[in-house]
């Protein structure tokens, strides 16, 4: 009876062990995830920014701890046309969503202040790029920056988002 008890007792303190180390990972992850997100917006171009996007994108849609809803609408404010940075632009909206959700767990059902803070983390995205590669220039984006600076991009952002029946496909 002895033995069983102390047999007992050290199964659920592996159990507990593993558990909290699982737990502590997924943290890690969770912790790496928006590290990872906020220097790509301020170093786009660094050496390992292509790996760190695809560990990024892997992780967001792999994780349950957060899921980004794109909006075609929010999504058509970042432009197509002579952006030759589209995809690592539409990649930090994903990712500026999610840290918003990450971060503000309390408004994570909150989808226009999460397309507002992907369009945002986008803008600091390209205002990086810009800083470092004359070819990132688009008048567009030049535009958003300036309606950001003017305090009307919500507006802009609240006016492209999702309404909700289309949230709920």
């Amino acid at each position: 009876m002895k033995r069983f008890t102390i047999l007992s007792i050290l199964f659920i303190i592996c159990l507990t062990a593993q558990a909290s180390l699982g737990q502590s990972q997924k943290e890690r992850e969770r912790t790496a995830f928006i590290a990872n997100a906020k220097l790509l917006e301020k170093k786009p171009f660094e050496p390992n920014s292509a790996g760190a996007r695809e560990w990024g994108f892997k992780w967001l849609i792999e994780t349950d701890d957060v899921s980004v809803s794109l909006c075609t609408d929010t999504m058509k404010l970042i432009p197509e046309k002579k952006n030759r940075f589209k995809s690592e632009l539409l990649m930090q909206f994903s990712f500026g969503m999610a840290v918003f959700k990450l971060e503000n767990p309390d408004q994570k059902s909150d989808e226009k202040a999460a397309n507002l803070a992907g369009i945002e983390s986008v803008l600091r995205t390209y205002e990086a790029m810009l800083a470092s590669n004359d070819k990132a220039k688009n008048t567009e984006l030049e535009t958003l920056v300036a309606k950001r600076n003017s305090g009307e991009l919500k507006a802009i952002v609240d006016a492209a988002a999702c309404p909700e029946k289309e949230k709920n496909k």
